[in-house]
């Protein structure tokens, strides 16, 4: 085996001892992968920007100050689900990763649904991996995808890798209100706060 060598005479009764030459590689750095999950709380169509997704989850250093607590992030899908009133009512969900930017153009799927009696409208759409989405990318406006489709009270899970880097940390879009220094926040996928986002963040501690 590369970069081990079989200790001589090691090999007894079928078990081969084998020993490493030097300790084996590792990630130097955080890595976390990780669903997001949102309640939509206003119909209607939202592009989500990659500053938007690591805005999602802040590490507070002051009152009214936060940071992102990671530096780089990339898509590995977006579910959604939405049941219409009674199991009556047809409600229709879509989502796609248009991208438009030259150089970082999304892969142009858009993905949709319709609820029908008791079944959900639901999707489950993954970017490809050459596309913007689909690669590490830092804070910045390029839409990382749209949900063109988004009825109220639909429920929205966002699966992302994130990681750090040796980049200097960058401070949430939208100044958080009567924060903890030193605790950790989620916060709505359309990077607003709670109190004024339309996407409610499921979880605890939100700010």
């Amino acid at each position: 085996m590369r970069g081990q060598k079989q200790k001589k005479g090691a090999k007894r009764a079928g078990v081969v001892q084998v020993v490493r030459t030097h300790p084996p590689p590792i990630r130097a750095q955080i890595s976390h992968r990780q669903r997001l999950r949102f309640l939509c709380l206003t119909a209607g169509s939202q592009s989500v920007t990659f500053a938007n997704l690591l805005d999602c989850m802040l590490v507070a250093t002051s009152a009214t100050t936060a940071v992102d607590i990671f530096d780089q992030v990339k898509v590995n899908f977006v579910e959604m689900w939405a049941t219409g009133v009674n199991n009556v009512s047809l409600l229709t969900v879509a989502c796609g990763f248009t991208g438009g930017t030259t150089g970082v153009a999304g892969d142009g799927r858009i993905i949709s649904d319709t609820s029908m009696n008791s079944e959900p409208a639901h999707i489950k759409a993954k970017p490809l991996p050459s596309s913007a989405a689909g690669q590490w990318q830092i804070s910045n406006g390029l839409v990382a995808f749209t949900l063109f489709d988004c009825p109220a009270a639909a429920i929205i899970d966002v699966d992302c890798s994130f990681r750090n880097a040796d980049i200097a940390p960058v401070s949430s879009a939208v100044a958080p209100v009567g924060a903890t220094a030193g605790q950790f926040y989620y916060r709505g996928l359309d990077g607003q706060a709670t109190a004024s986002t339309k996407f409610q963040p499921l979880a605890h501690l939100v700010i």
